[in-house]
């Protein structure tokens, strides 16, 4: 499963930042295009790309980006690297004055994901700007200045509450999906995907990609995994012919099984057999 932003953190740094703003600064911030950086890391960071796609390696981690994505940079990162390229960012670095507000801050961060894998945010870069004019007059520790900031953190929070409801919604397609595959394929009866879309009134396309988002893995993928589960399972506890399991598992024949049985666990059925049998196997019974 891929790991998901979380609403919940970035609720409580936007509290955080509302109820201790006297103890905060944002002591860098500007616009930053095509040019490349290779430095230490020196405090918390808000990036927004406007324009074109990037790569950052950030210790030894590396992570890709494009237009309109956000990505929050704790002071957790040593080191930050990217080549020259074609891109436009806005940046915001910032901090608290007092050390343990600054671990609460560190914290809050890990756990909304957002400094892990990049957000898409829509229409982001006016309030940017705005508030980067705001700065830019001295007004740091306006009211304004602190109005602009919390309206871009409470929009990201918006988007993430979407988000979090298209997933569940997703979630529960996925997992009727699943039931519906399941109960098929334990009744013997075959698995055409644009057959399991149509009963759930989807696009065979679309079902693809919310499946995969869900899970990690394409719907054909699971499918055969599924089969090739249940194969394994025949052939360690039944005699069933090697040919049998094909056509109950829901290949087309027996080529097709060992194919995919073999692709799948760099063995032979029949050589997975004689590893793996809880009954005496006699090869000899087996077509070559």
């Amino acid at each position: 499963m891929r790991e998901y932003h979380s609403a919940s953190p970035l609720k409580a740094l936007i509290e955080l930042f509302d109820s201790e703003w006297t103890q905060f600064s944002i002591h860098s911030f500007g616009f930053w295009r095509n040019r490349g950086w290779n430095g230490a890391v020196s405090g918390f960071e808000l990036n927004y790309y406007t324009r074109g796609e990037n790569t950052v390696v950030q210790d030894k981690r590396t992570v890709s980006f494009k237009q309109g994505d956000l990505f929050l940079v704790s002071d957790s990162i040593r080191h930050s690297f990217c080549s020259d390229g074609s891109f436009d960012l806005y940046y915001l670095m910032f901090h608290f004055d007092r050390p343990e507000l600054n671990s609460r801050m560190r914290s809050l961060f890990s756990q909304s994901k957002l400094e892990t894998e990049p957000l898409s945010v829509p229409s982001l870069q006016s309030d940017l700007h705005t508030l980067i004019t705001e700065l830019r007059m001295n007004r740091q520790t306006s009211v304004m200045a602190k109005h602009y900031f919390l309206h871009i953190f409470v929009k990201i929070h918006t988007v993430l509450m979407q988000s979090a409801g298209q997933r569940n919604k997703h979630e529960r397609i996925v997992r009727q999906v699943i039931e519906d595959i399941q109960e098929r394929l334990d009744s013997g009866l075959k698995i055409l995907l644009p057959e399991v879309a149509a009963r759930h009134s989807l696009n065979e396309r679309y079902l693809n990609h919310i499946f995969k988002t869900i899970t990690g893995t394409t719907l054909g993928q699971y499918i055969l995994t599924f089969r090739i589960e249940w194969a394994k399972r025949l052939l360690e506890t039944t005699s069933m012919l090697v040919t049998e399991i094909a056509i109950v598992t829901g290949f087309f024949d027996g080529a097709h099984f060992s194919k995919a049985f073999k692709a799948s666990q760099a063995i032979s059925p029949l050589d997975y057999r004689m590893r793996h049998a809880f009954l005496p196997v006699d090869p000899e019974s087996e077509p070559q």
